[in-house]
């Protein structure tokens, strides 16, 4: 898949609707700023006006400070989540092409109950598998760095040298493993007859060969995004486009599994032919 196709495509997808889609596609990113404003403000009150150093902010040793990080951490994802999946439901109706369908509002969409206990569910198991592929990196980063803290010899060296090399495919597991989660709210707003935790599994294996349209997707707007001024344009763009990649990639993958099950039954069709000629031969070779 080109990029340049799939930006020049989805843009002629977006005319006479991108303000629309602009707002709709930095409500989830809106929502993820602000939460994480509020939580570094509040950390600014604490330093300020309880006398703590800024180190202790890190330490996790006040109860007061892991009751703001949590608090803050639930109301955005409890308004993130169901955001996202709103702003995904409404480039499905635009990359897909479905002027039939009827438009729901996307207030409701986002308010409805079913979309918060999926699009919230989605995060946390994706929030757990996450920690769980970060666990091997943690190992053999601390395990590396303990050893390169000593005199390397000779087998100190070499499993230093093991565990760095451990820690750097576990990092890029793990990368892998988060870019496969992009596709969530995409395949939650097109499969709403799973579950979420299937269409979490499903993103891993759906997205594997395909991270690099992401990729290329992330090289050309992030740029953009890094400045005020082109970052609504380029995350809405941003959006589209990955969101159009998904629906060619299950035309892709509904194709294949056509094709199978058509040469399944070709096979089967071809297998009862040559048995039935085989069963013609040996009856006329029993009667000579």
């Amino acid at each position: 898949m080109k990029i340049k196709e799939l930006i020049r495509y989805s843009g002629r997808l977006l005319e006479g609707r991108r303000a629309r889609t602009m707002v709709i596609c930095l409500l989830p990113f809106g929502a993820e700023l602000f939460f994480r404003f509020a939580e570094a403000a509040v950390f600014s009150l604490l330093l300020y006006f309880g006398g703590s150093m800024p180190i202790e902010l890190f330490s996790g040793s006040s109860a007061v400070q892991l009751s703001v990080t949590g608090v803050c951490t639930l109301l955005r994802w409890l308004t993130a989540a169901p955001l996202m999946y709103g702003a995904a439901q409404r480039l499905y109706l635009i990359t897909a092409e479905l002027p039939h369908r009827r438009t729901v509002p996307f207030s409701r969409t986002v308010l409805n109950k079913r979309t918060l206990r999926r699009s919230i569910s989605a995060v946390l198991w994706t929030r757990v598998l996450g920690l769980l592929a970060l666990v091997p990196l943690i190992f053999f980063g601390a395990w590396g760095y303990e050893l390169l803290r000593g005199r390397l010899r000779g087998t100190e060296l070499f499993l230093a040298a093991n565990a760095v090399f451990l820690g750097a495919v576990s990092a890029v597991l793990w990368l892998s493993l988060k870019l496969s989660f992009a596709a969530v709210p995409f395949l939650l707003a097109r499969y709403p007859q799973l579950t979420a935790f299937r269409i979490v599994l499903r993103s891993v294996g759906f997205m594997r060969g395909r991270k690099r349209v992401l990729l290329g997707l992330l090289a050309v707007y992030l740029p953009q995004m890094l400045t005020i001024a082109g970052l609504p344009y380029a995350l809405m763009r941003l959006m589209t486009a990955f969101s159009l990649s998904i629906d060619i990639f299950i035309r892709e993958d509904e194709y294949l599994e056509t094709d199978r099950a058509d040469c399944g039954q070709r096979k089967a069709r071809n297998a009862g032919k040559i048995s039935r000629k085989k069963g013609r031969v040996k009856a006329a070779a029993d009667k000579a």
